[in-house]
């Protein structure tokens, strides 16, 4: 991970965490090479820094302040390792330029989605694995290892990314409420922050996978 300091330095660090969803959601939304919009023109993920301003569907620049990144293995890469999935949305396949071209994204990236859907008004984020059709999105078992990342903003928002919106990352629910050494052990892994405080109030609510699905479903 990289993050800003408190007095706005770079640093860096690597933790060692649990292989369990709460932990890898927080390093997994992009696969390398995605490009995301920032105030200097579009950038690969893999070569953004915190201190940089990203351009967000909320009509902001907002400053990266913590990327981090994580690896995902094919099955059976090694032992008592479990392989993790990606997502590709091919071109067009939410509507005329989204994404353009191919998006691929990691197991914890969430959708923006606008105006009504389902019993939900205005905007909410929804997990992109939900809406794998096998068709125009289409879940991906990599055959080598492949760094993912996920971007923390100063304010949370929805970053651009080949004319789709995600969401930079939020815990969503707090943490604090599964004992103190959990919450602890999962603050580690954002040393900028001193509290669950510091991710600030979301952009837009979540909708889990039912709601999603019941949605669809009409």
């Amino acid at each position: 991970m990289s993050y800003l300091d408190a007095d706005g330095q770079i640093e860096t660090a690597t933790r060692l965490a649990p292989a369990i969803p709460d932990y890898e959601e927080a390093f997994s939304a992009f696969a390398r090479g995605t490009v995301i919009a920032t105030s200097d023109g579009p950038v690969a993920v893999e070569d953004l820094v915190p201190g940089m301003q990203a351009l967000t569907a909320e009509d902001r620049c907002e400053t990266i302040t913590w990327i981090g990144s994580m690896t995902l293995f094919p099955p059976r890469a090694m032992r008592g390792m479990h392989g993790g999935t990606l997502t590709r949305i091919t071109a067009d396949a939410l509507g005329i330029g989204r994404p353009m071209p191919d998006l691929v994204l990691g197991p914890g990236a969430k959708l923006l989605l606008r105006s009504r859907f389902g019993d939900r008004a205005g905007a909410v984020y929804a997990s992109a694995q939900t809406f794998v059709d096998g068709v125009s999105i289409i879940e991906v078992t990599p055959t080598a290892a492949v760094p993912v990342y996920h971007i923390m903003l100063e304010r949370h928002g929805s970053l651009r990314a080949a004319g789709l919106e995600i969401e930079s990352y939020h815990p969503g629910a707090t943490r604090e409420d599964r004992g103190p050494r959990a919450a602890q052990s999962f603050l580690s892994l954002f040393p900028h922050l001193r509290s669950f405080s510091g991710f600030g109030p979301l952009a837009h609510p979540h909708m889990t996978s039912s709601e999603v699905e019941a949605a669809l479903a009409g």
